[in-house]
């Protein structure tokens, strides 16, 4: 007989995986996950909100699904200002460009570049012919010694003299550093982008002198080497003495060594010379003996043995850049600040048509560069240091303020200094004052009784009596003493005779071409500068 089968309750049927399943679902009904699982970019936290990993983000918030990134963040050119009016903060893409989310790059607008947009591009990448390098590596100047200056106590720039060549001056750190840059021209070209060809420049013919019986005057550019001495101060044991003769021994710094020297003309082509040797005087006349003892006749003839090869030198330039020269030298005793220093002077007169008007300054080699360099100066002549000092070394800039003290001061004892009545007003905290000898830092002010601390920047206490003049000292901006010029003489170039020749672009007599470098002479006139006139207009 059949017997049908006892009929189970459903839920007796159900296996253990499909009662796992249906808890699943039922924890998923109770519970919400973290925004798509924070996109793989972050990690999950309480309240299911996702802490996002290092440069993701969602849209332009944190947190979120992390399915975004962040673009770099550089000093923004210009922002809505903080709480302290600043508008140089961080800002993403620098607030010059738009963020790709997915890519995380910026799409910097144009005038701009770099990881974050912050960079300055070159205008038209200057062209092809010149390099987009950073604003403040830019040189001044082609001689430091001439150009750059440091301020007196009238505040007025006088020549450091610190030595020669191109001068990088200091920049203070700005919040555009590393971040403007322009473009420095290849030789011949110029303009912002240097897309413009620089046409030759001269002196225009139909230009009169106001007073014609006078010499015509030409531009004269005095190069001066002294020498190093034995400790670099320019001071040579028994030279320079009252009596002493000049003597190749005294001048052993100079004679037998040599320099070049770069010339850059009008257009900023840069060439330099081959090497130029500083000629002895013993036996330099061919007739007096090489015994030591100097002759006049000696001298003169090494002077004007040296004069030549400095002329010589520069007229054989390339591409006749100095067509015509006449130069001096002499070698002779420099009055420094506490010595004579033995120096040779080369007075270089450029009176040639390539060179009318006032040219840059020459520039002196002197660095040692053998085998492979170009000029090669094996034995360079030795120059004075500006990192050596004298006996009256620099000083520093007193900001004009000055008073009297009001009473002595014991040697390095006293810690309060008293000033002239109703003077204390004039200093404040952290101000450097400089009596006598010693500068003194001040810490508090109480009426006209300053307290300080002495012996600061190098210098010892010492005592003062009352009506001694104090002096407030110039301070830049991170506390330190500015200093003062350097008060002795140094290797340098100068102009010392400024010419009646003028220097324009086509002789003025004539329209350039700026996009092939030459000049379109007005009728009458010709020449690569149209400095000559063909007839009478």
């Amino acid at each position: 007989v059949w017997m049908s089968p006892i009929s189970q309750p459903v839920d007796s049927q159900r296996t253990p995986t499909m009662k796992l399943a249906l808890l699943a679902l039922a924890a998923t009904t109770a519970h919400a996950a973290c925004p798509n699982s924070c996109s793989g970019h972050g990690t999950c936290g309480a309240d299911d909100t996702c802490t996002c990993y290092q440069d993701w983000v969602m849209g332009d918030q944190d947190g979120g699904d992390c399915s975004d990134r962040r673009c770099p963040y550089q000093v923004a050119w210009s922002a809505g200002p903080d709480k302290t009016g600043n508008i140089h903060t961080y800002a993403e893409c620098a607030g010059v460009g738009i963020c790709d989310r997915g890519s995380g790059d910026c799409e910097c607008f144009e005038g701009y570049t770099g990881r974050g947009c912050g960079l300055q591009t070159c205008q038209n990448d200057c062209s092809g012919h010149g390099e987009c390098v950073y604003a403040e590596d830019v040189t001044f100047g082609t001689v430091y010694g001439d150009y750059a200056g440091a301020p007196d106590a009238s505040g007025n720039l006088v020549a450091s003299g610190v030595g020669v060549g191109a001068s990088k001056v200091p920049q203070k750190p700005n919040w555009d550093s590393g971040k403007v840059r322009m473009c420095v021209c290849e030789p011949g070209y110029t303009d912002i982008d240097c897309s413009r060809r620089m046409c030759p420049k001269g002196n225009d013919v139909m230009d009169e002198r106001q007073n014609l019986v006078t010499a015509l005057n030409y531009q004269t550019q005095t190069v001066t080497l002294v020498g190093a001495g034995a400790l670099g101060d320019g001071k040579k044991s028994g030279c320079g003495d009252a009596g002493t003769t000049i003597t190749d021994a005294c001048f052993s710094d100079l004679v037998g060594n040599s320099f070049a020297l770069t010339f850059t003309s009008k257009l900023n082509q840069s060439y330099t010379t081959k090497p130029i040797i500083v000629t002895a005087m013993d036996g330099a006349d061919g007739v007096a003996a090489a015994n030591g003892a100097i002759t006049a006749a000696e001298q003169a003839a090494a002077e004007a043995t040296t004069s030549m090869a400095v002329q010589m030198a520069l007229h054989e330039l390339p591409n006749y850049v100095v067509d015509s020269c006449d130069v001096t030298c002499t070698y002779e005793y420099t009055v420094g600040v506490d010595a004579l220093y033995p120096t040779v002077k080369c007075a270089v007169k450029f009176d040639g048509g390539s060179v009318a008007g006032p040219q840059y300054l020459l520039e002196v080699e002197a660095d040692k560069c053998d085998s492979g360099c170009t000029p090669q100066l094996s034995s360079p002549v030795q120059l004075k240091s500006a990192l050596v000092a004298s006996t009256a070394a620099a000083t520093y800039v007193k900001t004009g303020v000055e008073t009297v003290t009001g009473a002595a001061v014991a040697d390095a004892v006293a810690t309060t200094v008293t000033v002239d009545t109703g003077a204390g007003a004039l200093f404040a905290a952290d101000d450097l004052i400089l009596i006598g000898t010693e500068i003194l830092k001040v810490s508090a002010v109480a009426t006209d009784d300053l307290t300080v601390t002495r012996g600061e920047e190098s210098t010892t206490a010492a005592a003062s009596t009352a009506g001694d003049a104090v002096y407030l000292l110039l301070t830049d901006s991170t506390g330190a003493l500015v200093p003062g010029a350097h008060p002795d003489v140094l290797s340098s170039v100068a102009e010392t005779q400024t010419a009646d020749y003028n220097s324009f672009e086509c002789g003025r007599r004539g329209k350039c071409d700026y996009s092939s470098g030459e000049c379109e002479c007005f009728e009458g006139y010709m020449g690569d500068r149209c400095q000559t006139q063909t007839a009478l207009i």
